[in-house]
């Protein structure tokens, strides 16, 4: 078990002497994983999550200490633990006296986790061009953050898309093709409400990918089919209920429940 000593500029420290700095604890490091003890009440460690974290400590590792109490019981990043474990690298930790379980379960409830929202505004505000051509897509067709998302890259967002989005690699698919569907989703805002996540989902499917589906003819149909549209339960049974209104009276029927 060593002492973690940070790396220093060769530059004296600014000090203010109105305000000095003190030094509450220590941050240790060590290799020696079998040190550390399963806090008995404490959340299962999701191994979803570790594979997603080891994934990202193999693109780049930060030293961020994991905290124990003086048990070495893992009070708070039990899943950097198990990370580091698997990786073989060293685990940086702070001991924090008279921590249990009590207050384990009281730092959760407190802690606020970063929003989608959260993580756009970094990334726009240090200039990566993909995070600014994503406010300005906000900004010129008014959907929600999640939904621009889909747009852009014209599919449902999968974990690793969404994983992507969260470090800040995420990628627009072919930007004026999202704007073609972008501004015919626009179209459907007047006689369908795309606020809602399943019906939203519903008609990008169409429009981004069945062919067959003519957003204009659709809005003719509910001039007078409107009271046929109902909210379903999921997309699938939502696009044969468009369906069923795209198809009233035409003699050429055609088929939009394909799921590609």
């Amino acid at each position: 078990m060593l002492n973690f000593i940070p790396k220093t500029n060769q530059a004296a420290p600014v000090r203010i002497a109105s305000a000095p700095s003190n030094i509450a604890g220590q941050i240790l490091w060590t290799t020696d994983y079998g040190i550390f003890k399963e806090l008995l009440g404490n959340r299962e460690v999701n191994y979803n999550h570790v594979r997603r974290l080891i994934k990202s400590m193999q693109e780049e590792y930060l030293e961020v200490p994991i905290q124990v109490n003086e048990k070495m019981e893992v009070i708070d990043g039990q899943h950097r633990l198990a990370a580091c474990k698997e990786l073989g690298f060293p685990i940086y930790y702070m001991i924090c006296k008279n921590a249990g379980l009590d207050q384990t379960q009281r730092q959760n409830a407190l802690s606020r986790k970063w929003a989608v929202e959260d993580v756009l505004e970094s990334f726009y505000k240090r200039g990566v061009p993909n995070y600014i051509l994503i406010k300005s897509f906000m900004a010129d067709f008014g959907f929600k953050l999640r939904q621009t998302l889909t747009i852009l890259s014209l599919n449902q967002i999968s974990n690793e898309q969404h994983n992507n989005f969260k470090i800040g690699t995420f990628k627009i698919k072919d930007l004026n093709r999202s704007k073609i569907v972008a501004e015919n989703l626009l179209k459907l805002k007047n006689v369908v409400d795309l606020k809602d996540d399943i019906i939203f989902r519903a008609f990008f499917h169409l429009i981004a990918k069945c062919k067959e589906f003519d957003v204009n003819y659709f809005i003719q149909k509910m001039q007078y089919q409107s009271q046929k549209f109902k909210k379903q339960r999921d997309r699938a049974l939502q696009i044969e209920n468009i369906e069923e209104i795209y198809n009233y009276r035409n003699q050429n029927k055609v088929n939009l429940r394909i799921i590609k």
